[in-house]
């Protein structure tokens, strides 16, 4: 049933282009509500074929997709094969490169009939240090290799080799170039929505950066204040509060405000950021619409949004009101039901969730139930209640993960950040 679930969704969601309805309300910005209407307009400006060629690749994309989907089902490594194949969903969802995506196809086609090369992902590249070496682009590699660093046994220990990827943006003057070519996006013009790679570069160069990692590289000293000027006052909408990518629509400078990307960093700065009952009141103003200013996906909670709306809330707690405080606990009580009762397999796993895989949607489910306190008293800021099923849920978590650690389609850093939420 799960698996049926995500051949569903991954029609949908990345290859037929759903274009989802989203909930009017007045405090929230147009471009908000009509973002996936304005994209998919843009996208048939630039390329009036575009619809064509897209739909013209879904066999053969969903093909080589199940394929992926099964073998990690049956345990089977596809560390290589899951770059390739998010890369080429993101590659359907966020341009109009057919040629590219044609490449991914093919090369995904011959790691099927060889699936000993999906081990070559746990090696870094000799010729700049990065990890991810079944990705093609630049910002994938470095969240590959920020999952690399991670892990327990890289936290304090300098590579092998020194991470030259990183000095694309290691001074401020690189670092402001390179987030001014990927915070604004004309689809229209250039055929690339790039509010992926702004979400994914944010997030781990703010970890990387502001916690002078990894080991040994040579951070520009003045890189630092640089970032933070970039995030508190280049990329953040003044109107919402939130964080999002800038846009060209019908000749109009549209700001679109993310979930994860307002996730991302209000989370790696601890809440530190101005205005968070701004941030607290756009957060619950968009609960019935769908990603990327939405908490929904499709028109359903996921785990991945709904752990970034509760860590959210949880920096927001002390910046609202009594009636904010008890719209979110509603929610949060709303989003664990569906969470126990849908997401939470009887085997340990969660159901599909959007692009990600096994891998990562039990790490999504994972850290949402534990940042709400579910598992731990002490951090449950919204509730006094009791769980006492959860030493058994976390348990049967547990033994899922251990089962399948070795083999997970992200490379096991997922799993192993399920188990230290889970610690």
């Amino acid at each position: 049933m799960r698996r049926n679930l995500a051949l569903v969704r991954w029609v949908c969601l990345l290859v037929l282009g759903c274009w989802a309805t989203t909930v009017s309300s007045q405090a929230v910005p147009d471009a908000d509500r009509d973002f996936e209407k304005l994209k998919k307009q843009a996208f048939a400006l630039y390329d009036p074929n575009y619809k064509k060629s897209r739909d013209g690749r879904i066999r053969w994309a969903l093909v080589v997709g199940k394929s992926v989907d099964e073998m990690e089902s049956k345990g089977q490594n596809v560390a290589c094969a899951h770059q390739i194949l998010t890369e080429t969903k993101w590659l359907f969802s966020s341009t109009a490169d057919f040629e590219q995506i044609d490449k991914n196809l093919r090369s995904l086609e011959q790691l099927l009939k060889h699936p000993e090369r999906n081990g070559s992902t746990t090696k870094q590249d000799p010729s700049d240090g990065s990890w991810g070496g079944c990705y093609t682009r630049w910002f994938f590699r470095l969240d590959a290799t920020y999952d690399q660093l991670s892990r327990d046994e890289m936290r304090d220990r300098k590579p092998e080799l020194q991470i030259r990827l990183l000095d694309r943006v290691n001074s401020p003057g690189k670092l402001r170039q390179y987030f001014d070519s990927v915070a604004f996006s004309d689809i229209a013009k250039n055929g690339v929505d790039n509010r992926r790679e702004l979400n994914e570069s944010v997030a781990d160069l703010v970890r990387l950066i502001l916690q002078n990692r990894p080991v040994g590289y040579p951070w520009d000293p003045q890189v630092k204040d640089a970032l933070m000027e970039i995030i508190l006052n280049r990329l953040r909408n003044p109107e919402t509060g939130w964080w999002g990518e800038r846009y060209i629509f019908g000749g109009r400078n549209e700001y679109v405000d993310s979930l994860s990307l307002t996730f991302h960093i209000v989370r790696y700065l601890d809440g530190k950021v101005p205005d968070m009952g701004k941030v607290v009141a756009t957060t619950l103003a968009v609960k019935d619409m769908d990603e990327p200013a939405g908490w929904l996906s499709d028109g359903h909670f996921t785990d991945h949004n709904n752990m970034d709306v509760v860590v959210l809330f949880g920096f927001g707690w002390s910046a609202a009101n009594d009636e904010q405080r008890e719209a979110m606990s509603e929610q949060i009580q709303r989003m664990l039901d569906w969470c126990l009762k849908e997401s939470l397999q009887p085997d340990g796993s969660f159901a599909f969730g959007g692009d990600d895989s096994i891998e990562q949607n039990t790490y999504f489910g994972v850290a949402f139930l534990s940042r709400l306190g579910y598992f731990d008293r002490s951090k449950r800021f919204w509730t006094t209640k009791d769980f006492p099923e959860a030493p058994d849920v976390r348990e049967r978590i547990i033994r899922f993960i251990q089962k399948h650690k070795e083999n997970g389609a992200a490379g096991g850093t997922y799993y192993e950040n399920a188990l230290r939420e889970l610690r």
